[in-house]
């Protein structure tokens, strides 16, 4: 494998461990915000594993930027450290994560920066985390996904 190809798997296994923590922090969520430091994110996903740490942080503050432009996850403060990002409860970012598998969100997020002139693959984002929603709907409605059948 070239050392292009290498850098490739590593980015594209960093963004799975940061969407995977990205997950794990809105499914134990107590409030309504969940914020995030790039560094932070870098450090408690333990991805110092090459010579320099420095090119571990720009990736991930890369990939969360990424995220922002997509208006995915917001910028909720800048400061002296840096910025800090953060995603509120109820919004499609915050269903996408908590319904779907970090393997297809990043599919999805990949094949929108690839499109980025279709805006195809952001509207099925959003088509996904709209379903989620009426899905979450109807199963309030219904009694919380009861087996109702005609047969008594």
């Amino acid at each position: 494998m070239t050392t292009s190809e290498n850098l490739m798997v590593d980015t594209k296994k960093v963004k799975i461990l940061i969407l995977q923590m990205l997950k794990d922090m809105v499914l134990n969520a107590k409030g309504q915000l969940i914020t995030f430091r790039p560094a932070k994110v870098a450090q408690d996903i333990s991805i110092w594993t090459r010579k320099s740490p420095r090119s571990e942080s720009v990736i991930v503050r890369n990939f969360l930027e990424e995220l922002v432009e997509l208006g995915l996850i917001r910028v909720i403060k800048r400061s002296a450290r840096g910025k800090v990002y953060g995603i509120m409860r109820n919004t499609e970012f915050w269903l996408i994560l908590e319904h779907n598998n970090v393997h297809e969100i990043l599919s999805f997020i990949d094949g929108y920066k690839s499109t980025r002139r279709g805006n195809t693959s952001i509207n099925m984002l959003r088509e996904l985390a709209n379903a989620q929603k009426i899905n979450l709907a109807q199963t309030a409605t219904n009694g919380g996904n009861k087996n109702i059948s005609n047969n008594p």
